[in-house]
């Protein structure tokens, strides 16, 4: 009688546990990811993310500089399955680089496979020795 009892109590701890993973696993609203990209030096910053998910999740966008002030943000967006969401940033004059990442705050899911970002930036120069104008274009994905 002894080891039913120990037996049923093992096994009732089993039960509740899973019951309360389950639970949580399920609670998908709850979770979040932050993704970001590495810095670039440029004058005109573009972040992008596409919602690659099954289910709709709310992106948020900063771009910040390297001493962590954010040049722009935008607040959560709601977006379906398969549809972007974009910030940008332009400096006045397209010679004047600043280095600036791109961070992705994702509610709705905990997992960063559902998401898909990238970073662009274009920057004007003269091609060495001359005063002949260049626009240079860089593009990295975030993870």
């Amino acid at each position: 009688m002894k080891y039913i009892r120990m037996l049923l109590a093992v096994v009732g701890l089993f039960v509740a546990s899973g019951a309360i993973g389950a639970a949580l696993a399920d609670d998908n609203n709850n979770h979040s990811t932050t993704l970001y990209t590495p810095p670039l030096k440029g004058a005109n910053f573009g972040c992008d993310a596409v919602n690659v998910s099954d289910k709709t999740l709310d992106i948020a966008i900063t771009i910040i500089d390297l001493n962590g002030v954010p040049l722009s943000a935008a607040a959560p967006v709601t977006t379906s399955p398969g549809t972007e969401v974009s910030e940008d940033y332009h400096e006045a004059d397209p010679t004047n680089s600043i280095d600036g990442y791109c961070k992705f705050e994702v509610f709705g899911t905990g997992n960063r496979n559902d998401v898909r970002v990238d970073q662009t930036i274009t920057l004007q120069r003269n091609i060495p020795g001359t005063t002949t104008p260049v626009w240079v274009f860089r593009q990295v994905e975030g993870h």
